[in-house]
Parts: C-alpha cells; structure tokens; sequence
C-alpha cells in the first residue's frame, strides 16, 4: 500500500510541473550565444553535445526592416525548432556545412509541432566608447506555447526565452583629422565610409586671428553624421553626396561645436596659414526613437588654404 501511495505522489509531482516548464526534458543553453550560418536562415545555440535550433528557411526569414522595439510573431507551422543531442561536442560546421560531416552523430532529435510561436524584437543599442560609437543591431528571440516531440516525448514550454542574436555592428569614428572642405556654409568631412556635416549660422566668417568660436546646436544650425555602406570614392569632393546606400545617419540639434581657430606661422613668424579645430561637446544624436550623447570629442580641423 506504502508503494502505491509513493507512485501516486511521483506521478502528481510531475503532471503538477506542467505550467510552463519541462515535461520530460529540460533545455539548459543559458548564457549560450546565439549563432547564424552564413548563407541560410539557421540560427542556433550549442552546449557542448546539446543543440537548440530555429529554421526561419522556409520564406520566414528575420526582417531587418522592421520597426525599433516592437514585437513580432512567426509561428512553428512555418519556422521549426529543433532540439537535438549528439554522441560528442557539436559545431557550427556539423551544423552549417552544405554536407553535414559523419561525426558527430545525432544521437536523438526533437521537432517543434504546430501552435507554438516564435517571437522577435528588432533593437538598435548605441554604445559610446573613448574613441567611437558603435551601433549594435539585434534580434531579442523568445518562445511560447512550444511542444517539441521525438514521437515518444515531448518537451513543453510555456515561455522560454532564447536569447538575443546580433546581426550587425556599425562604427562612428567621429575621426575626420584635416578631411574638411566648406560647402556653401556647410563644413564637411569625410573619412573613407563617413560624412559630417556641421550647417554653420547665416554670416558665420572663419577669423584669421587667434580666438574660440561656440556654436549652438539647434533645427538650422545641426550636426549630421552619415554612415555609407561602402568606401566613399576618392575622386569626390566635399560637396558631392554619394549615391551609396546609408547605414547610419544621425542628427544633432542640441548640444554645442567649439571652433578654436589659431594662425600658422613659419620660423621667421611669416604666416602660412590659419586652423580651425573642431570640437563637438554634450551633442545629442538622435536617430528615429534612439539617442546618444557625445560629451567632449574633438574630430578633426579645418585649414582652408590646404
């Protein structure tokens, strides 16, 4: 009787974890980063022998268009998740090569079954350093309502979150040395893939004598910084945009430039030229519902006799 009764409590204790956690299995790739092949649509983590992979190949594929921070659902009809286990530590190559190689061998496999739902947050993450910004682009991917089986036993979640994928990093360098040319009122300079563009105020005269001009950032004085997706072609001046695809492009309209123009002299104290230091302090760059603050950077000059 004493048996009965202890079988009777296991089989309570486990029907009674069912509400969102394991049934048979339990899925452990916590602090796992999340990979991707480089030409399919495979994005996976790995633990050792351990594998836990979403197929978004069949026409439900990321969008990298979508808006910022808002959540979008696939569903497992379309996009299948596999769990599987294999007879020793698991790679990306196993995983991604067009012909999978003999070892490791797959050792058991669990596939999604329709009603679950995958769903996904596209972010953008600015991250300020001492000597760039850098962009990060994500996926922020979570599960719910999952079942995976292997014929015999399932494995149920009632949310699970997968992890954050980043699919792309883009650099600010805000390093134009003396790179600049004056456009119609508009200091510009470029460095191999970047563009800024300070609009300097109606009347604005760059002095021939020594002294520090400040310069107010707002909706007509502004400060642009563009991102091309490749190299800016040699041959083009400072006052031709090119035609290339964007991948960054910020605005600041608060925040202040200091210009410290200063007179270049030669040994006998002739003078050669003037230059014009730019420094950008406490701007803030503002792109769709995203912002950063650059607080004390100088990013190049200007000498417009060179």
């Amino acid at each position: 009787m004493k048996k009965i009764v202890g079988l009777l409590v296991l089989a309570l204790s486990v029907t009674a974890c069912n509400d969102g956690d394991l049934v048979f299995e339990n899925l452990n790739f916590d602090g796992k980063e999340i990979q991707k092949c480089a030409d399919k649509e495979l994005y996976f983590k790995t633990n050792n022998s351990e594998l836990l992979l979403i197929d978004f190949s069949n026409g439900t594929d990321l969008d990298t268009l979508s808006d910022f921070n808002v959540r979008r659902t696939l569903n497992t009809s379309n996009s299948q998740i596999y769990y599987r286990t294999y007879d020793s530590a698991i790679n990306s190559n196993a995983i991604c090569a067009l012909l999978p190689p003999a070892n490791p061998k797959v050792t058991s496999e669990y596939t999604s079954l329709p009603g679950g739902s995958i769903h996904y947050t596209r972010t953008m993450v600015p991250v300020v350093t001492e000597t760039s910004v850098n962009i990060s682009y994500a996926y922020t991917i979570n599960f719910e309502n999952i079942t995976l089986t292997n014929g015999s036993s399932e494995i149920k979640y009632t949310t699970l979150p997968y992890g954050t994928y980043v699919y792309r990093v883009n650099r600010m360098g805000f390093n134009f040395t003396t790179n600049f040319g004056n456009c119609d009122n508009v200091l510009t300079g470029r460095n191999l893939n970047e563009i800024v563009q300070l609009q300097l105020p109606e009347g604005f005269v760059f002095p021939t004598s020594n002294q520090t001009q400040t310069i107010t950032l707002s909706n007509t004085n502004f400060l642009r910084y563009v991102v091309f997706g490749r190299n800016i072609p040699g041959d083009l001046g400072f006052c031709e945009f090119p035609s290339q695809i964007i991948n960054e492009d910020w605005l600041a309209t608060n925040g202040t430039v200091q210009i410290d123009s200063s007179v270049q002299t030669n040994a006998n104290g002739q003078v050669t030229g003037y230059q014009h230091t730019i420094q950008i302090i406490q701007a803030r760059f503002i792109k769709d519902d995203n912002s950063f603050v650059v607080s004390n950077k100088t990013i190049g000059s200007f000498s417009p006799e060179q």
